[in-house]
Protein backbone atom coordinates (compact mmCIF):
# COMPACT_ATOMS: atom_id res chain seq x y z
CA UNK A 1 0.00 0.00 0.00
CA UNK A 2 2.68 2.37 1.08
CA UNK A 3 4.06 1.43 -2.74
CA UNK A 4 1.51 2.38 -4.66
CA UNK A 5 1.30 5.46 -2.77
CA UNK A 6 4.96 6.31 -3.56
CA UNK A 7 4.71 5.30 -6.98
CA UNK A 8 1.54 7.74 -7.76
CA UNK A 9 3.20 10.49 -5.95
CA UNK A 10 5.93 9.52 -8.22
CA UNK A 11 4.50 9.71 -11.37
CA UNK A 12 2.13 12.96 -10.71
CA UNK A 13 5.01 14.99 -9.89
CA UNK A 14 7.17 14.21 -12.60
CA UNK A 15 4.34 14.61 -15.24
CA UNK A 16 3.02 17.70 -13.73
CA UNK A 17 1.94 19.67 -16.58
CA UNK A 18 3.93 22.97 -17.41
CA UNK A 19 1.01 25.04 -16.89
CA UNK A 20 1.04 24.06 -13.00
CA UNK A 21 3.85 26.54 -12.88
CA UNK A 22 1.75 28.76 -14.78
CA UNK A 23 0.57 32.14 -13.11
CA UNK A 24 1.71 35.32 -11.25
CA UNK A 25 3.60 35.22 -7.80
CA UNK A 26 4.82 37.54 -5.68
CA UNK A 27 7.24 37.52 -2.64
CA UNK A 28 8.20 40.95 0.08
CA UNK A 29 9.47 43.25 -2.10
CA UNK A 30 8.73 41.67 -5.95
CA UNK A 31 6.47 39.88 -8.56
CA UNK A 32 6.65 36.79 -11.12
CA UNK A 33 5.39 35.91 -13.46
CA UNK A 34 5.59 32.50 -15.62
CA UNK A 35 4.04 31.96 -18.81
CA UNK A 36 4.44 29.57 -21.96
CA UNK A 37 6.84 30.83 -24.54
CA UNK A 38 6.44 27.96 -26.70
CA UNK A 39 7.59 24.01 -27.43
CA UNK A 40 7.68 22.95 -23.68
CA UNK A 41 9.50 25.86 -22.81
CA UNK A 42 8.13 28.43 -19.96
CA UNK A 43 9.30 32.51 -19.82
CA UNK A 44 10.11 33.65 -16.17
CA UNK A 45 9.63 37.14 -15.38
CA UNK A 46 10.54 38.20 -11.93
CA UNK A 47 10.93 42.20 -10.69
CA UNK A 48 12.45 42.81 -7.10
CA UNK A 49 13.16 45.93 -5.24
CA UNK A 50 14.00 48.04 -2.36
CA UNK A 51 15.45 51.00 -1.37
CA UNK A 52 18.27 50.04 -1.66
CA UNK A 53 18.49 47.27 -4.98
CA UNK A 54 16.35 46.87 -7.81
CA UNK A 55 16.21 43.69 -10.09
CA UNK A 56 14.79 42.29 -13.45
CA UNK A 57 15.35 38.80 -15.00
CA UNK A 58 13.68 37.48 -17.59
CA UNK A 59 14.25 33.16 -17.82
CA UNK A 60 13.46 30.59 -19.79
CA UNK A 61 13.46 26.79 -18.95
CA UNK A 62 11.21 23.60 -19.23
CA UNK A 63 9.62 22.14 -16.35
CA UNK A 64 10.71 18.74 -14.47
CA UNK A 65 7.76 17.22 -13.11
CA UNK A 66 7.98 19.73 -9.81
CA UNK A 67 11.14 21.59 -10.26
CA UNK A 68 11.79 24.45 -13.34
CA UNK A 69 15.11 25.28 -14.58
CA UNK A 70 14.98 28.68 -15.73
CA UNK A 71 18.65 30.24 -17.37
CA UNK A 72 19.27 33.94 -18.51
CA UNK A 73 22.53 34.89 -19.88
CA UNK A 74 24.29 38.10 -20.00
CA UNK A 75 27.28 38.07 -21.79
CA UNK A 76 28.89 34.69 -20.75
CA UNK A 77 27.88 34.62 -17.59
CA UNK A 78 24.24 32.41 -16.78
CA UNK A 79 21.95 33.50 -14.13
CA UNK A 80 19.88 29.93 -12.95
CA UNK A 81 16.89 30.14 -11.22
CA UNK A 82 15.99 26.86 -9.57
CA UNK A 83 12.13 26.86 -8.99
CA UNK A 84 10.18 24.05 -6.91
CA UNK A 85 6.67 23.98 -6.55
CA UNK A 86 5.85 23.68 -2.68
CA UNK A 87 2.02 22.98 -2.75
CA UNK A 88 0.51 26.28 -4.68
CA UNK A 89 3.26 28.41 -3.80
CA UNK A 90 6.84 28.07 -5.49
CA UNK A 91 10.49 28.29 -3.77
CA UNK A 92 13.56 30.12 -5.36
CA UNK A 93 17.46 29.43 -5.80
CA UNK A 94 19.38 31.45 -7.77
CA UNK A 95 22.73 30.18 -8.54
CA UNK A 96 25.63 31.42 -11.13
CA UNK A 97 26.26 34.67 -12.34
CA UNK A 98 23.17 36.44 -11.07
CA UNK A 99 24.70 40.22 -10.51
CA UNK A 100 24.08 41.64 -13.68
CA UNK A 101 20.06 40.88 -12.83
CA UNK A 102 20.27 42.55 -9.65
CA UNK A 103 22.15 44.56 -7.19
CA UNK A 104 24.33 43.46 -4.73
CA UNK A 105 21.72 43.98 -1.53
CA UNK A 106 19.12 41.39 -3.42
CA UNK A 107 18.79 38.60 -4.86
CA UNK A 108 15.31 36.25 -6.33
CA UNK A 109 15.40 33.65 -3.57
CA UNK A 110 12.88 33.15 -1.70
CA UNK A 111 8.91 32.02 -1.42
CA UNK A 112 6.81 33.16 -3.97
CA UNK A 113 3.07 33.05 -3.71
CA UNK A 114 -0.13 33.16 -6.33
CA UNK A 115 -1.70 36.44 -6.52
Amino acid sequence: MIRSALVAAFVLTTLLPAHAFEGRYRTLGGSMTIRPAGAGVLKVDIEIGSRSCVGVISARGRPQGDRLVAEAKEYDDVCRLDIRRRGRALTITETGSCAHFHGANCNYTGDYTPR
